[in-house]
């Protein structure tokens, strides 16, 4: 009898399996899918943090206290804290963008930070 099933079952198989996988027609003048950028392209900012620090530096001219890397709103963003030349002024985070080099932001840091 467990013969029997089996092999009804073996040769019903290949016949269900056919029905639910059957092809589903193309339309001819459809254009094939866009890709999608893989995650390794956005895994990376385009630029260095030496060339971030850099552009920090040109917008605030001093000394580079610290410079972190962050994923912010999906963008890639460096934060460079700089003492600047004149001592007398407080220190500033720069924010430069990791993709463009473009400054985002200048911040007064607090006396706290």
């Amino acid at each position: 009898m467990h013969v029997v099933l089996m092999s009804l079952f073996l040769s019903l198989a290949p016949t269900a399996c056919r029905a639910t996988t059957a092809p589903t027609p193309v339309d001819a003048g459809a254009s094939a899918p866009a890709a999608t950028p893989s995650r390794d392209a956005a895994a990376k900012p385009k630029l260095s943090l030496e060339e971030a620090r850099a552009a920090a530096l040109k917008q605030v001219p001093g000394t580079v206290i610290s410079a972190e890397l962050e994923r912010e709103h999906g963008r890639w963003i460096y934060s460079v804290e700089i003492q600047p030349t004149d001592r007398q002024q407080p220190r500033k985070e720069v924010e430069i963008d990791g993709d463009d080099g473009s400054v985002v932001a200048v911040e007064v840091e607090d006396a706290d930070d």
